[in-house]
């Protein structure tokens, strides 16, 4: 590794200090991936999971979302760098969604080619369905002309463990 290689530090991943991250980086020194939890501000609200490599650089994310009354979950996005796919990242991280709704019925936003396969053979593992727009629950659509809040105070990340 050269000098300037050395150098360079990620970035901090947002609503974290750069001392936490650095503990977090720390802890986690002989994970070749470690996962950070953003929880939702609100019980329906958008659920995050980012990935990182050794090094600390972003390497992945889903986002979902589970509306308990309805008892529907929705995979609004999975994302994951092309060097570290085929590994059972994306598996691990579905099924950690799937944890927060057991037994609810699943969906899938618009899909990729790659989620086109990867989706059904999920479908076969898991015993679970996931159509794509499979028919979002009231509580889980943006109402009409919906905006996103502008960014304010969210929950800090959470290292999880065991995914």
């Amino acid at each position: 590794m050269s000098e300037e290689e050395k150098l360079v530090t990620p970035p901090v991943p947002e609503y974290l200090s750069p001392l936490r991250w650095r503990w977090i980086l720390f802890v986690t020194r002989r994970q070749e991936v470690r996962f950070l939890y953003w929880p939702p501000r609100h019980p329906v609200g958008h659920r995050r999971i980012r990935m990182f490599d050794r090094d600390g650089y972003d390497i992945g994310t889903l986002d979902w979302k589970v509306c308990d009354a309805c008892r529907v979950g929705s995979i609004n996005k999975i994302s994951i760098a092309i060097e570290h796919q085929r590994g059972g990242l994306g598996r691990r991280l579905i099924r950690r969604a799937l944890a927060d709704g057991p037994a609810y019925t699943w969906q899938t936003t618009g899909q990729s080619p790659e989620a086109k396969h990867f989706f059904p053979v999920l479908e076969k593992e898991t015993g679970t369905g996931f159509p794509q727009y499979g028919g979002v629950c009231e509580h889980l659509a943006s109402p009409p002309g919906y905006r996103p809040p502008l960014p304010g105070r969210r929950p800090r990340p959470v290292l999880e463990r065991g995914i």
